[in-house]
């Protein structure tokens, strides 16, 4: 099979509505316009995140992991409210809820996924940490989001693929294949995705255009998380892992002002990250 009649297959997929597309949880809309009401008390607040359960013990979890903790314990929402502040526990919300849609069937495609959500947290923090690093406060929460909606187009495509060899068992689907598909084509079903969802522009640019050079139009946002997208890939936080790169001569990190110190200090962070993406 060509990867051009794999690609044909995808579309069609895709537009006839064959293939379970990625919904976007609503849900973070509405708990990110709810928890930013400032006329609502931090007991209002607490009790609307503890009524769902499952929230409730994955904030908590979170709030205690090592990325957040502090010296004690965290035992309640309220608590994890004051610990780390609003903002943050809405930015764990969305963390919590968008991991659900990382989710397969099949054993070898849940093991990309794994790596995939891994990465997608880490460029979300580390684009945010580089942000509020550069005292680009502005737009830090830009950044995470961006970081976070960066990739969405491999996970459209693998659930695409899943379909596809679930509808036809015969179906000839060769990894190497998958493989060079979604490196080819992630960018533009990812920006595809993010309008469908009716996200801001800021997210299907940077979706769109992450892997390529970086010119004298490319916005400070999209810097942000293609910096911290090289130093994921370095680490190997990723599906495909690039120890070898030189992140310091990068025309992003050149223009983002970023020291070798700056950059060293981003690789603890997102090592750190991965206690927010299990």
């Amino acid at each position: 099979m060509s990867e051009k009649t794999l690609s044909e297959l995808i579309d069609e997929a895709i537009t006839s509505g064959a293939s379970a597309l990625p919904v976007f949880p609503r849900a973070v809309t509405e708990l990110r316009l709810a928890l930013q009401d400032e006329n609502r008390s931090l007991d209002a607040i607490a009790k609307q995140l503890a009524m769902d359960a499952s929230l409730a013990s994955q904030i908590l979890r979170v709030a205690n992991s090592s990325f957040y903790a502090g010296l004690g314990s965290i035992n309640t929402v309220k608590d994890a409210l004051v610990r780390l502040g609003l903002p943050r526990i809405v930015q764990i919300a969305t963390l919590v809820m968008q991991k659900g849609l990382f989710a397969a069937k099949d054993a070898a495609t849940q093991q990309y996924m794994v790596k995939l959500w891994q990465h997608s947290v880490a460029v979300a923090l580390g684009a945010e940490w580089l942000a509020k690093r550069l005292s680009l406060h502005t737009i830090a929460e830009e950044a995470f989001m961006a970081g976070l909606f960066h990739d969405i187009g491999e996970l459209l495509l693998l659930r695409c693929l899943e379909d596809l060899a679930a509808k036809d068992p015969n179906l000839n689907l060769p990894a190497n294949l998958q493989r060079e598909l979604i490196i080819r084509q992630h960018e533009s079903k990812g920006a595809w995705l993010l309008q469908e969802w009716n996200l801001p522009e800021t997210y299907r640019t940077v979706a769109a255009n992450h892997h390529q050079p970086a010119t004298e139009h490319t916005g400070t946002v999209e810097l942000l998380v293609r910096v911290a997208d090289m130093v994921a890939y370095k680490l190997g936080i990723a599906p495909r892992p690039q120890p070898d790169l030189v992140i310091s001569s990068s025309e992003e990190a050149s223009r983002l002002g970023l020291s070798e110190i700056m950059l060293a200090e981003l690789e603890i962070a997102l090592e750190d990250s991965l206690a927010l993406s299990v």
